[in-house]
């Protein structure tokens, strides 16, 4: 493993950057926020990625504490990675970079690799909030292979997370391309693209962008 460059920086987010700031590095966070993956797993997330590169930015996240690999015998098909406590409160920062980022995903993915996986996450920093207006209920989400619910409870708190969509008030359908862009607020339903069965108000108001979601 390389040695690691720093800022030589006495900052907390110069010193942050040492660890997370190479390229490939909060990607591979991303594909780790769902839980344990394997190499090929996380290779077949990072398309562009070099086996090698992955290799170095894992064992870089090891010795930060940030990522544990599992105890089995070096080059083991069954050799997994995982968040560390320290690794998974990058959850919020990683959040607020796709908010921030969404500013530049109005003009569609223009080429670049779309994996209906990054749906969770990228609605979960969207739509996830503490207190939202409309009334309670289960949203069913499907991208692709992807199933997802949206869900706001009696006290106002919207939550989403990976699940087959069963109770639920309404359903959308569409891709991701589409669906990011109700999320972000750069797109209303009905939107192209986007199929809903049920009650549609509600899938609206349950699609409906945080205000700091908003771009």
């Amino acid at each position: 493993m390389r040695k690691r460059k720093t800022y030589g920086q006495f900052c907390a987010l110069a010193r942050a950057l040492d660890h997370v700031g190479d390229r490939w590095t909060l990607l591979i966070v991303r594909e780790l926020l769902p839980g344990r993956r394997r190499f090929a797993e996380l290779a077949a997330g990072l398309p562009g990625v070099a086996p090698n590169l992955l290799v170095d930015r894992l064992r870089s996240l090891q010795a930060s504490g940030i990522v544990e690999r599992s105890a089995h015998p070096p080059r083991s098909a069954s050799v997994t990675y995982a968040l560390t406590d320290l690794g998974r409160g990058l959850e919020e920062p990683v959040h607020a970079l796709i908010r921030w980022g969404a500013a530049w995903m109005h003009t569609g993915p223009d080429g670049d690799h779309v994996d209906p996986r990054w749906g969770a996450i990228a609605l979960k920093a969207l739509l996830d909030d503490p207190s939202v207006t409309e009334p309670s209920g289960r949203l069913g989400v499907q991208i692709g292979e992807e199933h997802l619910v949206i869900e706001t409870d009696s006290h106002g708190r919207r939550v989403s997370f990976a699940s087959p969509a069963a109770g639920v008030d309404a359903r959308v359908q569409g891709d991701l391309p589409a669906l990011l862009a109700v999320a972000a607020g750069t797109a209303t339903m009905p939107a192209p693209s986007v199929g809903v069965e049920g009650d549609a108000a509600f899938a609206a108001a349950a699609m409906t962008p945080t205000q700091r979601a908003r771009t």
